[in-house]
């Protein structure tokens, strides 16, 4: 698969570093080989749906950099995000092109067969621009969709590129599923594949973001990294958000069940624990926001961190909660 630039990929001691770092079981999941990919689908398959889901329980889904530092900047080079993710010892992560930037490197590194891509995330008013970053993975001659940078409620494992397969998001009631649509052109050769979403099997499909397989490169992701960083209409640019997956009890201590979602956004932390929502946090200012990042996503920010959230729209005051004081 055709590349602008070398192929970059982290040394041995960074992979075992962010094994360790997300509590991968290494003694039943050995790190695979090029060669026992290509021979063995079916452990190749188990090890990666066992990485992203230890990744996406340890490592969240998050935009504080943008609002929480002095510089309100988000770096895609694979070195500032191993140290970011990694190397620094606390907690942070990132959000959809840090993360899957991140672990796309990580897999590659492994030995899989990886390609990078753009996403577009569907609203209120259909498709946004490019703004989302997919993987794509081929496992014997089957290529996969990985997602572990969308937050709520983004995918919990591997999803083969067949149209309208249905799976679990988790252990849950909910499933998710991809859904082909033919190019609207002649002129046009790829069509668009729709990641979907429903609580329940009773419950109405919804569109979450859409994709192409077509490879996107640093300068597009620079670009759009760029754009959804920095522009006032991104919601990241003006709403603080952290997310992290939440796993149940399993009879195999190794397996991770998928049960639902930590979400911290502004003011607020909810808990989403098979389909049910509950708030378990709300703040008042901004030490309480601090203390509960620190106590429900083990994410402690340093004072000169602290001091850069002052004054500015995403900050918690007393004058937005009406307090008058």
């Amino acid at each position: 698969m055709a590349s602008e630039s070398p192929i970059s990929i982290y040394a041995t001691s960074q992979i075992d570093n962010y094994l360790t770092h997300i509590s991968f079981p290494t003694l039943k999941y050995p790190k695979p080989t090029s060669e026992t990919i290509q021979t063995n689908a079916k452990d190749a398959l188990e090890y990666l749906t066992a990485l992203q889901q230890h990744h996406i329980c340890a490592v969240p889904f998050e935009n504080l950099s943008l609002h929480y530092s002095t510089h309100r900047k988000l770096s895609l080079d694979k070195d500032d995000l191993y140290e970011k993710i990694v190397g620094a010892g606390n907690r942070r992560g990132g959000y959809c092109m840090e993360n899957n930037l991140f672990f796309g490197t990580m897999l590659r590194s492994l030995g899989f067969d990886v390609v990078n891509i753009g996403g577009k995330v569907y609203g209120s008013h259909g498709a946004s621009g490019w703004s989302h970053q997919i993987i794509l993975l081929s496992l014997s001659s089957t290529t996969y969709a990985i997602d572990v940078g969308f937050g709520a409620p983004g995918p919990t494992h591997p999803m083969p590129l067949i149209h309208n397969q249905i799976s679990k998001w988790g252990a849950t009631d909910a499933e998710i599923r991809l859904t082909y649509q033919e190019p609207t052109s002649p002129m046009v050769q790829a069509g668009i594949w729709n990641y979907e979403y429903r609580n329940s099997p009773e419950s109405v499909w919804k569109k979450k973001y859409c994709f192409t397989q077509t490879e996107f490169h640093p300068a597009d992701f620079a670009v759009m990294n760029l754009s959804t960083s920095t522009s006032p209409t991104s919601c990241f640019t003006y709403t603080l958000l952290t997310v992290r997956f939440i796993s149940g009890a399993s009879s195999n201590s190794h397996t991770l069940n998928i049960t639902g979602l930590l979400i911290l956004v502004d003011k607020t932390v909810k808990r989403r624990v098979h389909g049910k929502t509950e708030v378990i946090a709300e703040f008042k200012t901004e030490d309480e926001r601090v203390e509960a990042l620190k106590r429900y996503f083990s994410i402690e920010l340093s004072r000169k961190e602290r001091e850069a959230i002052k004054g500015t729209c995403a900050e918690v005051s007393a004058v937005e909660l009406g307090l008058g004081v």
